[in-house]
């Protein structure tokens, strides 16, 4: 793969144009919220929602061409359409009462964080990365626990927060111990093959590339730095539990690509001593399918089954780093491409169920394809791309994570013939648990209570955008 899907060949202020978009729109809603009391806040999410849809088109070509930047920002637009379609759980939750008060911010916040992560994959050092991760981690802290006025929320926030300051700290070491061993922070083959062919100096090396990696594993929710991730889904606002799940996951990722493609060009000539770093990767993978898989089996909360999903799911994408080949950034991106198109509409759904039958346990999807036969037939091609059915997007994304496994296996990588054995059984776990909320859909009986739900056409619309995309790429990936 060409390093160009995650990084250029030098920095200009022209490559940072959807990034200084994104923050000077975020600022201005923030002035809009503090000098205009009385402007409407439901206005807000649809401001911010078109700004990162313009922002996703202006870098799918010409010159800020940028695919990690476009499925960020992409995915942030359906993220900020979802807090304008949960806006009256928003604004009991912030103010109180249905007032509109304090509510503003919150899409001035998921700005700030898209910008983060599209100004990170434009990365090349490890300043750049640090000061665009910083900026995601902040603004996530303010959004986990936004809802004030709720318990679950708070403590999400807190937890986030903490965990997130350890990881901080973590990736600071690792940072300062790069730089002590290869003179630069640039992440570019030359400086770290020349710190790995030292004796004296390899072992710093690899420290450094261990406690960076664990820094960035908070991100991606890769064991073990992935503890948060249910409590805080569950916990924190359905609008961003979405953004985190995708958006904050794609961020780690691609930052977790940053310093591996140097690695992998390294891989040719520098294949054994870069045997230890490629054990670990494939330990740290079978770990995460086994935590996310199989934590995910006994869940009965929505969201928290989700969390374990996107566990489980970031192993799959752990797989392609493992074997340091040049095609994991191409990959990593059509998997958590895949991945996104399936799950920011299944939280669509879960709002609209918290809103209108009050929970967010699988047993509100009790008989929806009676009550909702449209819905639940999308929100079925959903859950069978995450459980990776022939003929959608998933399928091809889970293919080509045990393609790269089973190429690694061949290569006799440390640690990939368990890891081929791992990824089969948690593929295969991965379709009971999904398909837990399959039956509770249209196996079990709606009750007097089970009404028909009003879906929004804005719910009704992303669902069916994209289900039809995960269909289309899973039947035409070519298109990718």
């Amino acid at each position: 793969m060409s390093t160009s899907y995650l990084i250029s060949a030098s920095y200009t202020w022209g490559q940072f144009t959807p990034t200084f978009f994104l923050v000077g729109l975020a600022l201005l809603l923030l002035l809009a919220d503090a000098l205009l009391p009385r402007l409407s806040k439901q206005a807000f999410p649809l401001i911010a929602a078109i700004g990162c849809f313009l922002a996703t088109c202006g870098m799918m070509a010409g010159p800020w061409k940028n695919l990690y930047g476009m499925v960020a920002a992409g995915a942030a637009t359906l993220c900020l359409l979802l807090v304008f379609d949960y806006r009256t759980v928003v604004y009991a939750s912030v103010a109180g009462g249905g007032r509109e008060e304090g509510s503003g911010e919150l899409s001035a916040l998921m700005l700030l964080a898209t910008a983060g992560v599209v100004a990170l994959t434009q990365a090349r050092d490890l300043v750049m990365l640090f000061v665009s991760m910083e900026t995601i981690t902040l603004a996530s802290y303010t959004l986990a626990g936004y809802f004030r006025r709720n318990r679950g929320s708070v403590e999400a926030g807190v937890k986030y927060l903490v965990l997130g300051a350890v990881s901080t700290g973590i990736l600071v070491m690792g940072a300062a111990w790069f730089f002590g061993t290869t003179g630069t922070f640039a992440l570019t083959m030359r400086f770290e093959q020349t710190a790995l062919a030292n004796p004296y100096l390899s072992i710093g090396f690899m420290l450094s590339l261990a406690l960076l990696f664990v820094g960035i594993f908070f991100k991606a929710g890769v064991v073990p730095m992935h503890t948060w991730i249910p409590d805080v889904y569950q916990g924190a606002p359905t609008p961003v539990s979405a953004f985190l799940a995708v958006v904050s996951k794609l961020a780690g990722f691609a930052a977790l690509a940053l310093l591996a493609l140097p690695l992998a060009e390294m891989h040719s000539t520098s294949a054994g001593m870069l045997k230890p770093v490629m054990f670990a990767l494939g330990t740290m993978a079978i770990a995460t399918l086994l935590v996310g898989n199989l934590g995910a089996i006994p869940q009965q909360n929505i969201k928290r089954l989700l969390g374990y999903s996107s566990i489980g799911q970031a192993g799959f994408i752990l797989v392609f780093f493992v074997g340091l080949r040049s095609s994991l950034g191409s990959d990593t991106l059509f998997y958590l491409l895949a991945y996104g198109l399936a799950t920011l509409p299944l939280f669509f759904v879960v709002g609209q169920l918290r809103m209108q039958r009050g929970s967010e346990d699988i047993s509100v999807f009790r008989g929806l394809g009676r009550t909702n036969p449209r819905i639940a037939f999308l929100t079925a091609v959903c859950l069978a791309s995450l459980a990776g059915v022939p003929l959608t997007a998933g399928f091809l994304a889970k293919l080509a994570s045990f393609r790269s496994a089973l190429v690694s296996t061949m290569s006799d990588v440390p640690a990939s013939s368990v890891l081929i054995i791992v990824v089969v059984i948690c593929a295969t776990a991965g379709f009971y648990y999904y398909f837990k909320v399959l039956r509770a859909m249209y196996w079990e009986e709606p009750t007097e209570d089970d009404l028909k739900v009003n879906f929004s056409g804005l719910s009704t619309g992303v669902l069916a955008l994209c289900a039809l995309g995960i269909l289309v790429l899973g039947v035409y990936p070519m298109l990718f």
